[in-house]
């Protein structure tokens, strides 16, 4: 298994051996997010509250055919900003062309589960009653994006379809990618094991508002377009809900990038293999939408 060999060089710069702390991840996220996603097109950007929770939505220039995404930002649970979303939001509305709005949802351990679904499902429906909109997010934000859906499947709300990036749909850790893939390649399976510790404090791993992959039934679902990495632990994670969806007769587009990482659509600046996948994956969304 081989990391692309400019992805291998952040790794090889970032990973020190030494076991997950939060206060360090906390310090260190927004200026890794900066150094390694292209800054994206200029847009006006405004921080807000929607449903008595931060957000910063993001506007066009001028209005495109899509529709309003609901961003939800990956970080475990435990860590991830508005600030270090920006560069990704920011590359999320060149290919919306809607408005993006980047939710700030509470962090755990401060404001453990299920405090962050709350406030994810509560922006989300507060908006899709605007109007239709699609959700997605991702590392923990898929899994959050995830259980936004099933929280609102009987409330008859436009929201159109999913976008999960290289999603946490299983906080139990215990997938052959988890396993296999725990160390050697950025994410590790010990600072999993940490982030969802601080997340669940002792909440059953097994519950679908954490572990959407589940879920009893996974029917009435928006479309899905599920985004993988070949060396990343929550590989099989993604791919597990991809079909577990369409079991459940959910139109799903799913495509696994190989040699990457976990984390590699924000690496812009790193591998065009980032551009690729977000192109590929609003085509996807556009595709669902229309069909």
């Amino acid at each position: 298994m081989t990391v692309d060999p400019d992805v291998r060089a952040l790794l090889d710069a970032f990973d020190d051996g030494s076991p997950f702390d939060l206060a360090r991840a906390r310090a260190a996220l927004d200026d890794l997010s900066l150094a390694i996603a292209a800054p994206g097109p200029a847009a006006d950007a405004h921080d807000t509250l929607v449903a008595g929770v931060p957000v910063r939505t993001y506007t066009p220039p001028t209005d495109g055919p899509g529709l309003p995404l609901v961003w939800l930002h990956g970080g475990g649970f435990v860590t991830g900003s508005l600030d270090a979303m920006d560069p990704l939001c920011r590359q999320l509305l060149a290919r919306a062309g809607a408005p993006v709005t980047s939710v700030d949802y509470r962090l755990a351990p401060e404001h453990p589960f299920p405090a962050a679904l709350e406030d994810c499902t509560a922006v989300l429906r507060a908006l899709a009653a605007e109007g239709p909109v699609v959700v997605g997010g991702d590392s923990a934000g898929g899994a959050l994006a995830a259980a936004a859906c099933l929280a609102l499947r009987d409330e008859g709300l436009p929201v159109v379809a999913q976008l999960l990036v290289t999603p946490l749909t299983d906080c139990t850790l215990t997938s052959a990618s988890c396993r296999d893939l725990g160390t050697g390649f950025g994410l590790t399976r010990q600072a999993l094991g940490v982030m969802v510790e601080h997340y669940l404090q002792g909440a059953d791993p097994r519950d679908p508002r954490c572990s959407p992959l589940f879920a009893p039934d996974l029917s009435r679902q928006p479309p899905a377009v599920v985004i993988t990495a070949e060396l990343d632990p929550l590989r099989d994670d993604g791919e597990a809900y991809a079909a577990a969806l369409k079991r459940g007769g959910v139109t799903v587009e799913a495509r696994r990038f190989d040699a990457m990482v976990h984390g590699f659509t924000g690496m812009s600046t790193l591998t065009p293999v980032a551009d690729e996948a977000l192109d590929w994956a609003f085509s996807a969304l556009a595709e669902l939408v229309a069909g």
